[in-house]
């Protein structure tokens, strides 16, 4: 069973929805929060004592059946035939070996999910009062990202991966906080502001939702905002000019290899630290905010924000 909260802002309306297939939030205004973390718990008591194929069936039935499209579009990310088949194989062999011995943490941390993410919508409100949620919001192990913003069917859903913050230990709490806030934003932006296209706009939208997650859940070092141990943080400051000129010269390329360069979490092959692309953006809207609010910041059109970027990215290269 799948436990679902429907929510809106007249007041919190909470009941258990039992339905195969719940109408989307869109159709119903306000937001929905599926837990799908539910599931893999209730998938974990039925399949860790039964053989690999049957824990293989379990899964198709109980976890993937239940958020099928989540499924599609999210986790397995559109794949389709023979490599579909090695992607979930994949995550299913991830499961067992990596989430599964850590059962009873995950457990513990799914019980405060939803009065986190309630939480910090609230406080995310407080600064973008004209914010009106209308997705759906998936507490899941997603096997490749920590939080994302992404199309499922017909709507952009915000989902959390939550064994990425097992890392973080005592402090994981606060990283969904932070990271909520991270994506909350990226949901309000992007109806200003594609991030698609040139290596501008990712730079920018990633720098003001690293900003934003400050914003909204202040009071700690930018290391715990950009998710960066020390290393990466001292990396990045050291290579600041090589990054920022390397991005002024490709700012308007519209290319995939470089935009997982800057902004992909896996190892590149080049020097360029993983992600450093975030940390060079927030140091330009930290700059930028000085005499801009984040609501003007966010409500930019492309061209004010490629010329400040260049400008910007000027100033960065020649510290």
């Amino acid at each position: 069973m799948k436990r679902i909260v429907t929510c809106s802002w007249a007041g919190f309306i909470i009941f258990l929805c039992l339905a195969a297939f719940p109408a989307p939030a869109s159709a119903r205004g306000g937001y929905r929060i599926v837990n799908v973390v539910d599931d893999f718990l209730a998938y974990y008591q039925a399949a860790k004592d039964q053989s690999e194929e049957q824990r293989a069936a379990l899964w198709v039935s109980l976890v993937e059946a239940e958020h099928q499209a989540f499924f599609d579009d999210a986790v397995y990310r559109r794949k389709k035939g023979a490599e579909r088949e090695r992607y979930r194989e994949h995550c299913l062999n991830t499961f067992w070996r990596k989430i599964a011995p850590d059962m009873d943490y995950y457990a513990g941390l799914n019980k405060n999910l939803k009065a986190a993410l309630e939480g910090t919508l609230a406080d995310f409100r407080k600064h973008f009062p004209d914010f009106q949620p209308n997705t759906d919001f998936y507490l899941t192990f997603s096997f490749s990202f920590r939080g994302k913003a992404v199309d499922v069917g017909q709507q952009v859903v915000m989902a959390l991966g939550l064994e990425f913050f097992k890392e973080s230990g005592p402090q994981a709490e606060r990283q969904i906080r932070i990271t909520l806030a991270h994506e909350l934003f990226h949901l309000y932006h992007f109806r200003f502001f594609s991030p698609g296209g040139g290596l501008y706009r990712p730079l920018w939208a990633e720098g003001l939702a690293v900003y934003a997650s400050a914003v909204v859940v202040p009071g700690y070092k930018m290391s715990a905002y950009l998710g960066f141990p020390g290393w990466k943080m001292n990396r990045c400051r050291e290579m600041l000019p090589q990054l920022a000129a390397d991005l002024k010269k490709n700012m308007g390329q519209n290319d995939y290899r470089l935009q997982r360069v800057y902004f992909g979490a896996e190892q590149n092959n080049t020097e360029v630290p993983p992600e450093a692309g975030y940390y060079v953006g927030v140091l330009i809207i930290q700059n930028l905010a000085r005499s801009r609010n984040l609501a003007q910041l966010a409500r930019m059109d492309k061209d004010r924000v490629f010329k400040l970027l260049a400008g910007e990215l000027d100033r960065l290269a020649k510290q």
